[in-house]
């Protein structure tokens, strides 16, 4: 069996029940032309409803309506996110899992065990019934929440029911933008599954790799590829704090400072935390080559010092293969002590933060208050 054929088309996205909604209503595939019509479409349900059941209101409902921030930051920027995101990060998904056999990182004897693995992360990620559950969680959290949801443009003319806004952000707005970040959630732990199992077969990991993971650089790379949906989350809470702290960011900065690095760190743990389970093959191929490689690296130094030590016509020195056969060896030496046991990437642990703390440019750029911000970041770290 030829495990390219299924694995070619691997992916979290392209199933469930609201993907084959969309392929239905399309009568194709997803092309690039329509993903931006899906964007519009989707801002065009959650949100433009919104304004128009509240222009009948009058002018105070529609003045809180678009006092409301939090909103506006939901509808118009995480949930496209949300969404736009799905293409990019199912590719780097992919190219990830095709990496394992290019790379020769997965034996010919688990080639099927690796390919069921994918099957069954792929057939997790198009569960009806686990859609059908998340909205339901959707809805169930989005009802808890309404408590604090009850706003002027939520309510009709007497105060004590909901208007038609205030129902159609219940019923629609809020559990679809809560049911989409609670989709990307399950991708996730669907993929950290697949990755467990992988991680639990015995993969040809290569200790003088030169991305000192052993040939795994590419994961966290590829890990890297769910800053859009941090940077989702991040800034809803962000609009969150501004709602919450309406005197802005000179008169509490730790109010909008500590939430988002709190959630940078949740961020960095939660999405390079599948990394540690490839440690102990890491740390097994570690030990292996220091039972046969440093031995190797030795005798070849004796031998070499055995034949150029002693001296010998200058002539010989220029160009002899031992100095290249020594300079080798060397840098497989120097690459083999630097192997890392945790595969991780400066770069993509960047890129997660700066998702995560992208909202407060944001903030600082329409408070005018960088300045303000820095200094209490500065005093803090005193």
């Amino acid at each position: 069996m030829d495990p390219h054929a299924t694995l070619a088309n691997f992916s979290l996205v392209k199933g469930g029940l609201l993907f084959e909604l969309e392929q239905r209503l399309l009568r194709g595939p997803l092309r690039r032309r329509h993903r931006i019509w899906r964007l519009l479409a989707f801002a065009v349900i959650t949100w433009l409803p919104l304004l128009l059941f509240t222009l009948p209101e009058g002018a105070p409902a529609v003045g809180s309506l678009f006092e409301e921030s939090q909103i506006h930051v939901q509808l118009l920027i995480a949930l496209p996110v949300l969404l736009g995101a799905e293409h990019y990060i199912d590719g780097r998904l992919s190219f990830a899992v095709r990496e394992f056999l290019h790379s020769n990182l997965v034996g010919t004897d688990d080639l099927e065990s690796f390919e069921a693995a994918a099957r069954r992360a792929m057939r997790w990620s198009d569960s009806y019934l686990v859609e059908v559950l998340l909205i339901v969680l959707a809805y169930a959290l989005t009802f808890v929440a309404s408590a604090d949801a009850n706003r002027d443009w939520t309510l009709a003319g007497g105060k004590s029911a909901y208007s038609m806004a205030g129902w159609w952000n219940l019923a629609v707005s809020q559990p679809l933008f809560r049911f989409l970040a609670l989709r990307w959630v399950w991708r996730g732990i669907v993929w950290a599954t697949f990755l467990l199992r992988v991680s639990r077969m015995p993969l040809t990991l290569v200790p003088t790799h030169p991305d000192t993971m052993g040939g795994l650089g590419f994961l966290p790379i590829c890990q890297a590829s769910f800053s859009p949906v941090v940077f989702a989350l991040a800034v809803v809470v962000a609009a969150y704090t501004s709602r919450v702290q309406p005197k802005g960011l000179a008169a509490n900065p730790a109010a909008y400072v500590i939430p988002l690095v709190v959630i940078a760190a949740v961020a960095v743990v939660l999405v390079f935390a599948p990394m540690a389970f490839f440690s102990s093959q890491l740390v097994r191929e570690k030990r292996r080559g220091d039972e046969g490689f440093s031995p190797l690296a030795a005798r070849h130094s004796r031998y070499f010092e055995r034949k150029w030590f002693p001296g010998g016509p200058d002539a010989e020195l220029l160009g002899a293969p031992e100095m290249s056969s020594l300079a080798d060896i060397g840098t497989s030496y120097t690459l083999w002590r630097k192997m890392r046991l945790l595969p991780w990437d400066m770069k993509a642990v960047q890129a997660v933060v700066g998702a995560a703390l992208a909202p407060l440019l944001i903030l600082l750029v329409m408070d005018r208050q960088f300045l303000a911000v820095l200094k209490f970041i500065h005093d803090g770290l005193k």
